[in-house]
């Protein structure tokens, strides 16, 4: 089984050892997993959405080489001044449409909400476990290959221990709310939308931007105009996720006319209900933390950070980004689906 070891200089968490994978079915190349009629090369849907007719339109399952796994417990150990652990947690992939080589953002408003519902689920579902301190939500859009990577899809990961960037999150947020009784990103939106020269889009309940220090090239953030620390709580609402689902894709329709390879990552609130948390390490967490989607395009030829030191360069300020996805605005009707062959 692999194990997470802490880096005790950064205090990262790292995984380490071979993914063993499942014998659920051996894929041949060029053949897709994820398409109709090859369900039997997937672990059993653990969650799937049925139209009308019986065919699944939306489903989840657990990874076939999961980097975590759900069975057995933390084992959290030292070796020397190390600290390791097992790589508890759950490893899932959610296959967001029927269609080939079809991203997200060309999609119907209604699938996309029915897609982001299904990974709603799961992070409510996961997050019962107390074993689990976080549930991330992302996906890696990559249209090179022809196979897996030219099927839209998701991954859910259950981790026993918060992803470092996270958590240096959840930390500016708090220590922002311990010095001004006020939610910094609900700061950040007030100037934004007060001078909204880095605003792309917003309606009445969600907005678009393009961040001050944008680490990369037409780097968006897409979030809640009214305070929310969670992203499935906010979004449980099918009323609500319907119209999140509608400004959402409006801005993937955007930035997949920059680049359609890209990184999204929903920041979302940790596992509250998970044991061994330190007594009031998230006592102000629901008031200072708000949460939020980063898309990160891939934009060929651009360089994002300087050196090992984690200093991102980017040579497009967030102010011309935000004017040349300003103009972008997506047409009436979806653009047509490509080939990623081609």
């Amino acid at each position: 089984m692999s194990e997470l070891r802490l880096e005790p200089v950064t205090r990262r968490w790292v995984v380490t050892g071979q993914r063993p994978a499942l014998p659920d079915g051996h894929v041949a190349a060029g053949v897709c997993p994820f398409c109709p009629g090859n369900e039997h090369l997937t672990p059993k849907a653990i969650c799937e959405k049925r139209d009308a007719s019986g065919a699944w339109s939306v489903r989840a399952f657990h990874d076939r080489a999961p980097i975590f796994r759900i069975e057995g417990g933390a084992n959290r150990r030292g070796e020397g001044m190390y600290d390791l652990m097992n790589a508890l947690g759950a490893h899932e992939i959610v296959v967001e449409t029927r269609e080939h080589a079809v991203s997200l953002a060309h999609l119907p408003a209604e699938h996309v909400a029915l897609a982001l519902g299904v990974c709603r689920d799961r992070i409510l579902d996961l997050k019962q476990d107390e074993r689990f301190r976080y549930v991330s939500l992302f996906k890696d859009q990559v249209w090179a290959a022809p196979s897996v990577h030219g099927h839209a899809h998701a991954q859910v990961l259950a981790t026993p221990v918060l992803p470092v960037f996270v958590e240096a999150e959840f930390r500016w947020c708090q220590f922002h709310f311990q010095k001004k009784d006020r939610c910094l990103l609900c700061d950040m939106l007030r100037q934004e939308t007060e001078d909204p020269k880095r605003v792309v889009d917003q309606n009445e309940h969600f907005i678009a931007l393009c961040p001050f220090a944008s680490r990369s090239p037409y780097e968006m953030w897409v979030m809640p105009l009214s305070h929310s620390s969670s992203f499935e709580r906010d979004l449980k609402d099918e009323e609500r996720m319907r119209a999140f689902a509608a400004f959402y894709k409006s801005a993937l329709e955007r930035i997949e006319k920059i680049s359609e390879s890209l990184h999204v990552a929903v920041h979302t609130e940790p596992n509250l209900q998970a044991k061994g948390w330190p007594a009031g390490w998230w006592e102000t967490l629901t008031e200072d933390f708000h949460w939020h989607v980063e898309i990160n395009p891939d934009v060929e030829g651009q360089r994002r950070y300087l050196g090992s030191g984690g200093l991102y360069y980017n040579p497009i300020p967030a102010e011309e980004a935000a004017l040349v996805l300003r103009a972008l605005a997506p047409e009436p009707g979806s653009p047509a689906p490509r080939d990623p062959q081609t």
